[in-house]
């Protein structure tokens, strides 16, 4: 994981970010069953616990800064997430599913976590914005197997997907998405 924090304290920063390594917590699971079934429930998807590990990992480096960092940014396999004041925004790039080194979008994001999942064979990604790293990890996962009509017939998800027919996205992420002129 690599991660951007800023507070008054750096050493602070610094202790908080140590101790979240190898930090547990129980309510994590719980959430992730409570997130399994609505996911199971609306799409058919089966998550497994091991399909939200990322997502997991960069919420408990989010609470771990909470009250001593004043933002940060979290980079976990591609997969980000932001903690900021009200009001502010990052961009994260989203890869191409064809070569991972190469952008084929970014996306503003305004606090919480984008996660790209993506298939190479098939030539699709979706990114989804979700308020924590968990449930962008787990409906990212979940839409790659509906496709990218799937995924924009859930009209509630922020969904920037790519496939044979371009980049597009749910309508809430309007004047949020850039995609690179060839």
């Amino acid at each position: 994981m690599s991660a951007a924090a800023w507070g008054p304290d750096t050493t602070q920063v610094g202790r908080a970010l140590d101790a979240v390594r190898d930090s547990v917590d129980s309510t994590v699971r719980q959430s992730f069953d409570s997130l399994r079934t609505e996911i199971r429930r609306r799409t058919g998807v089966a998550l497994t616990a091991a399909d939200l590990v990322e997502g997991g990992a960069l919420d408990r480096a989010a609470r771990g800064l909470a009250g001593v960092a004043d933002s940060a940014l979290f980079d976990l396999g591609g997969q980000y997430l932001w903690v900021g004041a009200q009001g502010t925004r990052r961009t994260v790039g989203i890869a191409d599913p064809a070569n991972l080194l190469k952008p084929i979008a970014s996306v503003e994001l305004q606090g919480g976590s984008a996660s790209t999942a993506s298939d190479a064979a098939k030539g699709i990604s979706v990114t989804v914005l979700a308020a924590s790293g968990v449930a962008a990890d787990a409906w990212a996962t979940a839409l790659l197997t509906l496709g990218c009509r799937g995924a924009w017939a859930l009209t509630e998800i922020s969904v920037v997907c790519a496939d044979s027919g371009g980049v597009g996205w749910s309508r809430d992420l309007e004047g949020r998405v850039q995609v690179p002129r060839p």
